[in-house]
């Protein structure tokens, strides 16, 4: 939210601005699909996760007076978590979370607090045959919207350290 007047006074508070508070602030990437495919051999596993980022800085010279110097790009943001989750693999959604969270509050100094929503699609092997008998195949799947898991996990910076909620 801005206020009607904005004031370029360099006593100004940086999240108040005349009668206004700028309260909830930030940016980030949302719906950043991803596959990940994990082969044992001739046995592949796979999970599918919509992933978001969120960043707030701890200036906000980006509202105030246009200033993106300190913005990580969204598409940065979007090829952070393709390439993190291609290094160190995906167990979890909230194990997966955590990482990106810490990756952004270590790489970038100036972010204040990082919030990251994971939501993985169950997908279930394919069979064939009935009873018990019946042969899974080793790596065809099909989507099966039995129940969705999700988290959000958030890092704050205190002082030098992070903190989780």
């Amino acid at each position: 939210m801005m206020s009607k007047k904005l004031r370029n006074d360099s006593n100004l508070n940086t999240s108040e601005i005349g009668e206004y508070i700028i309260s909830d602030y930030g940016y980030g990437k949302d719906n950043v699909k991803l596959l990940h495919v994990v082969r044992n051999g001739p046995v592949h596993a796979i999970k599918e996760l919509e992933v978001g980022s969120h960043l707030k800085l701890y200036d906000k010279k980006d509202y105030l007076y246009g200033d993106n110097s300190d913005i990580v790009a969204t598409d940065s943001q979007k090829n952070t978590i393709y390439l993190l989750a291609k290094k160190y693999g995906v167990k979890s959604p909230e194990d997966f979370a955590l990482l990106l969270c810490a990756h952004f509050l270590s790489k970038y100094s100036h972010v204040k607090e990082v919030s990251v929503q994971v939501v993985e699609y169950p997908w279930k092997r394919i069979g064939s045959g009935d009873g018990p008998f019946k042969q899974l195949h080793n790596h065809a799947f099909i989507f099966a919207p039995t129940a969705t898991r999700y988290c959000t996990v958030t890092h704050a910076r205190t002082g030098k350290q992070s903190q989780c909620a």
